[in-house]
Parts: structure tokens; sequence; C-alpha cells
């Protein structure tokens, strides 16, 4: 695991994650078996259960139910991600074949479903309003900016600020969840929770800024997962809107068609000069630099610990990573 640095001080508490995301996703049917094993090679970064663990350890210590908190929202996180598959038509996922591409559209959405629904009954077994409400919230959120993205489809006039609302939605709203839930949890007050919020918020909006770069620059190989889905689908993300806001208007609409009109994946090596000649990817690599930096500046009053610096150091690996 790349990020695995930064979560040294935790490691004990994330095989023990690991462990229960496992043995609550056991189905009770055979017949799902196949995909509840399938499911399991999709181990990525674990990066929002590292949220709930971290921002609690921060700031208090830890309860039982921070194990159960970090599960969830790692099943919900893992639900987001099939569906995803099903709407970009993706084939690779974190190395393997996604649910979608093997199994097809319908068992795809039900299994989606079904990851839901097993994080969601295990959050009700922790008799908990307060984090009940909180996901909730967030997975309405989420889907909100998901549907709002895909309404925005092969929109040449999405900004920057509407791309901002997006990604804050459907990708930073669970990080910054996973922090207020690690931190209420310990016995943080609302101006430490919201201290945590704020800096989640803020790496998950970094997170997929530098995502958005990856499946433009990135390999296959290399990222592990089906690229070119955002201009594939006539998702507009930071660089082509700075590509975008930087051409002049003689040359928008041919743009345009390159981008969306003829997205045969062999026009990708012309985007790319476009995108080099205007410096678009390293503006928005350099944006996410700067949001981290903002977050980093967000946990300064907390107290120092090897857990704080483990959450600056995780903020760092944000901008750094390559997959």
């Amino acid at each position: 695991m790349e990020t695995l640095g930064a979560f040294d001080t935790i490691k004990d508490l994330m095989d023990e994650v690991e462990n229960q995301f496992h043995k609550e996703l056991k189905p009770e049917s055979n017949s799902l078996a196949d995909l509840v094993s399938h499911i399991s090679k999709y181990k990525g970064k674990r990066l929002r259960p590292a949220l709930v663990l971290l921002s609690g350890k921060c700031v208090g210590n830890l309860v039982p139910q921070h194990i159960d908190l970090a599960v969830v929202v790692e099943m919900v996180h893992t639900a987001t991600l099939v569906h995803d598959d099903i709407i970009d038509e993706a084939s690779i996922r974190r190395h393997v074949e996604t649910v979608n591409s093997k199994w097809g559209r319908e068992i795809s959405i039900l299994f989606g479903d079904y990851l839901f629904s097993r994080g969601f009954t295990i959050l009700s077994a922790l008799d908990s309003q307060v984090a009940t409400l909180l996901l909730s919230k967030t997975v309405n959120i989420m889907s909100e900016g998901e549907l709002i993205q895909l309404q925005r489809r092969y929109d040449i006039k999405l900004s920057e600020n509407d791309y901002f609302d997006i990604i804050e939605r459907k990708t930073a709203s669970l990080c910054a969840a996973s922090c207020r839930l690690g931190a209420t949890f310990a016995g943080a007050n609302r101006k430490t929770s919201d201290i945590l919020y704020n800096y989640g918020l803020k790496i998950g909006i970094a997170f997929q800024i530098v995502d958005d770069c990856l499946d433009i620059m990135g390999t296959e190989a290399e990222i592990g997962k089906s690229l070119n889905t955002d201009i594939l689908k006539g998702k507009l993300t930071l660089p082509l809107i700075r590509l975008v806001n930087q051409l002049p208007g003689n040359k928008l609409e041919t743009t345009k068609e390159l981008i969306f009109l003829h997205n045969e994946r062999e026009n990708k090596n012309a985007i790319l000069e476009l995108l080099t000649e205007h410096d678009a990817v390293e503006y928005a690599f350099n944006t996410a630099k700067n949001i981290v930096k903002q977050a980093q500046e967000e946990i300064t009053p907390l107290p120092d610990s090897k857990y704080k610096t483990a959450l600056l150091e995780l903020a760092d690996f944000i901008v750094t990573r390559r997959q």
C-alpha cells in the first residue's frame, strides 16, 4: 500500500478494520460468494478508514465504534466505485476486472446497493443518531454530486467553481465525514470536529483533482484502472476547464470537437499536446498542492502528536501519488 508510511502509527487498527470489513461482507447466500471474493481484490489505499482512526487519535482515545465506522465508510466508498464503473463503462479497477465488466450492469447495480445496505446495517447497530444522520446526509450529497456531473456532461461552459462544487460533493464530502466521525466519537468538541472536517474536505478535493489529472496523463498499467473515461463520457475536469479558459475564441469550437464530438482514444495525443502547451495539467496539480497546504494549515491548532504528523504526511501523499 503506497500510503503505508503515513499509516504506520495505526497499522494494527487498520488490520483490524480490514479483517472486520471482510467479515461483515461475508454473505449468507453462497450464490454471492464469487462477487464478495472479487470485491475483496479491490483493496485500495483505505484512505477513508484511516481518516476515521487518525482523526480520533488526534483528539482523544478510540472506542470500539471507531472500527465499525471505519468499515462503514469503506463500504460506502466501495459501493460508489462499483456504481461509478457502470456509469463510466470501465473495465479495470485496481488492476482487476470491474464487477460491471465481469457480471454486467444489472448485477453491478444491485451489488452496489448490497454494499450500501450492509454498511447501513452496521451503522444502525451502533444506535447513534449522530453517525446515522451524518452518513445519510453524506450519501445524499455524494449522489447529488454525481447527478450534477452527469447533467453537465459535454458542457463547455462548466466553470472551475462548478467543478469544485461537484467534486466537493461527490468525493470530498465522504473524506470530511470520515474525519468528523473519528473526532466526534473520540469526544472532540464542535470546534475541533470542524477543524478535522475542513481538513478532510480539502484533502478530498485535492485527491479528486489529482485523480482527474491521472485519468488524462497516467497509464493503465501504472494506475491500475480504466483511463480517459472522463473525456470519453464528456466530463470536463480541471485540466480541461483550464485549457478551454486559456484558448482564444476562434479555437474553442475545434477544441470542443476534439474533446467531445470525436473522442476516440486516438485523439488522446492531440489533447495532451494542447494541455501541455497551455500548462493545464500543471495548473491543476499546483491547485491541488495549494489546497493540500490549506488542509495542513487547518490542523495547526491540534496538539502535536504522531497522529497529527501522519495526517500531515497523508496530505502530502495526496499530491505525490501516481495511482
